[in-house]
């Protein structure tokens, strides 16, 4: 999961949307990079694998998203997995700020990505279980989460 602050944004806040997802505990590396035209860029990038945290971030994603929003996800799950069976959504960052998730088409967005453990490991499995699990209660969901 990773995040970019411009020149033009207040770092804390960018860094509060990125935990607005994150469980607690972990760490949000950040690295200095510089845009095309020499202006300052921050890299803010996090990592869950435990599956303990990948359950909590799941409860936390669920939680938190705009009414509407996990039926969207249901839909558009088809076109956001790769061959390589990576899983890819984007959050809006001011939405993200204030608490509430939201789907976005934008770059400036926290950028998900979530690879899918797909037996056989192809797209169409991947996708499948996506669906799956996306189409089950929260409660259920959560259980299965060691699955992604």
């Amino acid at each position: 999961m990773n995040t970019f602050v411009h020149a033009t944004e207040d770092e804390q806040r960018v860094l509060s949307a990125l935990r607005t997802l994150l469980p607690e505990g972990v760490v949000v590396r950040r690295l200095e990079l510089q845009g095309h035209h020499g202006n300052p860029i921050v890299n803010l990038d996090a990592k869950v694998g435990q599956r303990k945290l990948l359950r909590e971030l799941w409860q936390r994603v669920s939680t938190k998203l705009r009414a509407g929003e996990l039926k969207k996800l249901g839909k558009i799950v088809p076109e956001r997995v790769d061959k390589n069976c990576f899983f890819y959504l984007r959050f809006d960052k001011q939405l993200a700020h204030a608490g509430e998730l939201v789907f976005t088409e934008s770059g400036d967005a926290i950028h998900f990505k979530l690879k899918v453990a797909a037996y056989p490991a192809k797209r169409e499995v991947a996708v499948k279980l996506l669906k799956e699990f996306i189409g089950q209660d929260p409660d259920e969901a959560e259980a299965q989460v060691h699955r992604f």
